[in-house]
């Protein structure tokens, strides 16, 4: 027998945590790196100028508004008359700009002396009238308000208009994302080096225990009192050794119970998988907690079977342990 460390699954919490990482930094960095105001005005998305596509993010160059909202909009938004300017400032026209009630970006182009001279870039979402989630009657409505004055309606574009708003909520959700991929990325990381440090653990309580080993497995299973490959256990003198997947061992002396636990994962009332663990208790806390799971391999309904000499071999060697209570339980996915 050698030295067996659960390499695959290591391997593959690893790079399962390195995917959930990209994805958190794609997440993050595309707004707060790469889909900002100047990055979209240097490479000449700039609204008014580039094909009008909805909820597309584009850079809104800010050369006039107006002080008070034309419009008030369910969920608490505001619609305020901007003029826009193309690249050439002297390209110019009309829109409408969704922000937020109380947005700060007011604020800001009321402290701007000079607008002209000195425009402010916000990103947007371009979206257009009617669209899912966009202003109903956009287009109608916003003629309607600028029909009494001609310069306005001769520059005006109608049919779309641009949503702070929505650029900043699609912010929130990236970050979001980022959050939650961050933190599923952390679990993996945690699970790969929690199973490598559980086995070398593992190893090392074997070898304390048992100094004649001399670091070495080779002499473990010549010497063992049980053995069953199948299900990957192997009783060594004082100590129980699950081989199955993860490396774990459990001095048998510190034990007062152990009974095997299923479970089965159940989809539309047929059984797609059965894990089966031996669960093991004690009392003395220095050693453990009151209850540890052994992963062992199921082989279906005779698992059971297959482990009554394992159970004879324990009771022989450790007579005053609780054996065998069988324990299930089943998840039915069939709802999900």
């Amino acid at each position: 027998m050698t030295e067996k460390r659960n390499t695959k699954a290591f391997v593959g919490l690893i790079i399962a945590g390195a995917l959930s990482l990209i994805v958190s930094l794609g997440a993050l960095c595309f707004f707060r790196f790469y889909e900002t105001a100047d990055n979209m005005y240097k490479k000449g998305n700039v609204f008014g100028e580039v094909r009008m596509e909805d909820a597309a993010n584009t850079a809104v160059k800010i050369t006039g508004y107006s002080k008070n909202p034309i419009a008030q909009i369910d969920g608490g938004t505001e619609l305020y008359l901007i003029e826009f300017s193309k690249t050439d400032k002297d390209d110019y026209g009309y829109a409408s700009i969704e922000v937020k009630k109380g947005d700060p970006l007011i604020q800001k182009l009321a402290s701007v002396d000079d607008l002209l001279e000195n425009p402010v870039i916000v990103a947007a979402t371009i979206r257009r009238s009617g669209a899912s989630g966009a202003v109903r009657n956009y287009t109608s409505e916003f003629k309607d308000t600028i029909s009494e004055n001609e310069t306005i309606s001769k520059l005006a574009e109608t049919e779309y208009y641009a949503s702070v708003y929505e650029f900043q909520k699609n912010e929130l959700v990236a970050n979001i994302i980022a959050g939650v991929a961050g933190v599923i990325a952390l679990v993996f990381f945690y699970s790969a080096f929690a199973t490598r440090k559980g086995e070398d653990k593992a190893y090392n309580e074997l070898y304390s225990a048992y100094p004649e080993l001399n670091y070495s497995m080779d002499t473990v299973l010549d010497n063992a009192t049980y053995v069953d490959n199948q299900l990957g256990i192997v009783l060594y003198k004082h100590h129980l050794l699950a081989t199955y997947k993860n490396f774990q061992v459990y001095d048998l002396t510190k034990a007062e119970r152990i009974y095997h636990y299923v479970y089965t994962q159940k989809s539309y009332g047929m059984t797609v998988s059965r894990t089966s663990q031996l669960i093991l208790l004690t009392n003395d806390k220095s050693y453990r907690r009151k209850k540890t799971s052994l992963l062992i391999k199921n082989v279906g309904d005779e698992t059971d079977d297959l482990l009554q000499p394992f159970f004879y071999a324990v009771s022989q060697e450790f007579p005053d342990i609780l054996l065998g209570i069988r324990k299930t339980k089943a998840r039915d996915h069939s709802g999900m």
